[in-house]
């Protein structure tokens, strides 16, 4: 104790002699930015990308910036969705034994970057190892890629701290190794799950600590649901950027999604899947990743839908309006389109789905069949009054007694599209027949009544009938944007009423598009909705017209 005074009295008294402890250097600007940008994209919190731009805008090309470049870029290389990049190395264990995509072929893999001196991947093991055992019989698989700087490493850390028994590989050269840089493994842990064909399905966050277990549940013990919500996550990212696209000014008509490799990997996977329930989520999928890309699935895919996902597939539970659109869309025969829907209605486990199949039954006979309308619509409000659809029922049930078969159409004046200073009103089509036809380039229905629309005016424009489409779309623009495609000219007249309230909305009783009705020589309104829709359009028009 007294040698210990002794000696700190000595250095008090002669701190010349003895050296003082480094005192570490104060952070730098660029150093702060980099702590600050490694704190919210490590923790996975909002701003990174913020805290990215003011490092590179500071300290462009610096070693910093540049990593936290990578870092940022890294997750993009395995989105799911995408395919997992190919790599071929030997194994840990048997060196005349080599890994690639084609050994986990058929299987699901979860392919770990790891390193025994990485503290976040060692906190991950015990999540890792329970995922294992859980899944372990299931065609499944994990590979552990590790970073260490030395293979003789990774043996006394399994044998001492977490046995880790599945395959294992060691990448020489450890963050800069062609595996590592090809799936992003800028930082540790990094987790990628890719499917039997090759498809990343998730990666990085989803399957990190008490997530991994429940993401792997997903596709291991149900498959299906897995591709369901992949789809919804899609469909999601869109939604999102195309509100992102509208907020900056641009035209609704100009957003094109970035859908692509999403619909690649569902056709992928569909050619060597033989499970039904998977095979119908694969096929709803791929209808909702065509859809979001404002298009109509193919001749293939429709036959497709229609053979293999009756109304009753949980499938269609993917979003509850898809299979009334599919009906309304890819059905010319209103009989075919009945019998598939019919059980549907009474069996489909979703009851928001069986709602959305009577509501589609409801609009089918509105207007054509107004008893069969009154059925839908009394099973709506008694069994599913809790869905919207219900309310809309009963607003286009109120509103249909306004443009009834036989009384006098209501007054209208409207701005010729073409001339702005010429008016459409009643008057302009005195002593012809006028299909008035609410709608917007934005509404599919509208969009798939269209063909017909162009067939019956090429047949009938020569009589004594005309076209006053009446546009519900955001903007004027948008309808010329929309007519200069092919298949869609529109040759006939054009007003805009946009997308908010218009006195015509309420004097017509529009509450939903498209809403044809059919004006006759004298004023009074003839037919209106189913009579004017589909194949019935032309069936009415040459009752009136002749042939």
């Amino acid at each position: 104790m007294i040698r210990t005074h002794l000696l700190c009295a000595l250095v008090a008294m002669t701190p010349a002699l003895v050296a003082a402890p480094p005192t570490k250097p104060a952070p730098t600007r660029v150093d702060s930015l980099y702590e600050a940008f490694r704190n919210l994209f490590d923790e996975d919190k909002p701003g990174a990308d913020a805290a990215l731009a003011v490092l590179e805008k500071e300290f462009p090309g610096h070693k910093l910036s540049l990593d936290a470049r990578k870092r940022f870029d890294a997750p993009l290389k395995t989105l799911p969705g995408k395919m997992a990049p190919a790599f071929q190395i030997a194994s840990l264990e048997n060196p005349k034994v080599e890994y690639s995509l084609a050994t986990f072929k058929g299987k699901y893999v979860l392919l770990e970057f790891w390193a025994t001196w990485c503290p976040y991947c060692v906190a991950d093991l015990p999540a890792v190892h329970k995922a294992w055992e859980r899944f372990k019989t299931k065609p499944f698989e994990i590979l552990s890629f590790s970073l260490d700087k030395k293979a003789e490493d990774i043996a006394p850390f399994r044998a001492t701290k977490q046995p880790m028994p599945w395959k294992h590989a060691f990448l020489p050269g450890m963050k800069a190794h062609p595996i590592a840089e090809a799936y992003g493994a800028a930082g540790i842990p990094k987790y990628v799950l890719v499917g039997p064909d090759g498809t990343i399905l998730a990666s990085d966050a989803d399957l990190r600590a008490d997530k991994l277990e429940g993401t792997l549940a997903k596709f291991l013990e149900d498959p299906a649901r897995a591709v369901l919500e992949e789809v919804r996550a899609t469909a999601t990212r869109v939604a999102e950027a195309r509100q992102a696209h509208v907020k900056s000014g641009k035209s609704p008509q100009t957003f094109v999604p970035e859908v692509a490799a999403d619909l690649e990997s569902l056709q992928g996977r569909l050619l060597n899947e033989t499970r039904p329930d998977v095979r119908q989520a694969l096929l709803v999928g791929q209808y909702q990743v065509v859809l979001l890309q404002r298009k109509d699935p193919d001749a293939a895919l429709t036959a497709s839908l229609k053979k293999e996902v009756p109304s009753t597939s949980a499938a269609w539970g993917l979003e509850a309006g898809l299979l009334p659109r599919f009906l309304e869309t890819r059905f010319p025969d209103g009989k075919e389109a009945e019998a598939f829907a019919a059980p549907g209605r009474v069996k489909h486990p979703d009851p928001k789905v069986r709602g959305a199949l009577w509501m589609s039954c409801f609009e089918a006979a509105l207007g054509e069949d107004d008893a069969v309308a009154k059925a839908a619509l009394e099973r709506l409000e008694r069994d599913y009054a809790f869905l919207d659809d219900t309310k809309f029922a009963r607003k286009m049930w109120d509103a249909q007694a306004k443009t009834a078969v036989g009384i006098v159409a209501p007054a209208f004046d409207v701005v010729n599209l073409a001339d702005p200073t010429q008016h459409f009103t009643n008057d302009t089509f005195k002593g012809k027949y006028v299909l008035v036809d609410f709608w917007a380039s934005w509404c599919p229905p509208c969009r798939a009544e269209l063909p017909g629309v162009h067939k019956a005016w090429q047949r009938f424009q020569g009589k004594p009938f005309e076209i006053l489409s009446l546009s519900w779309d955001l903007k004027a623009e948008d309808i010329a944007t929309w007519r200069a495609k092919p298949g869609s000219p529109m040759p006939w007249k054009h007003a805009f009423l946009g997308r908010g309230k218009h006195p015509l909305n309420d004097s017509y009783g529009v509450v939903g598009i498209p809403k044809p009705i059919l004006i006759g020589p004298d004023g009074k309104i003839v037919a209106t909705d189913a009579k004017l829709r589909g194949e019935n359009l032309e069936k009415t028009l040459e009752l009136l017209l002749g042939k």
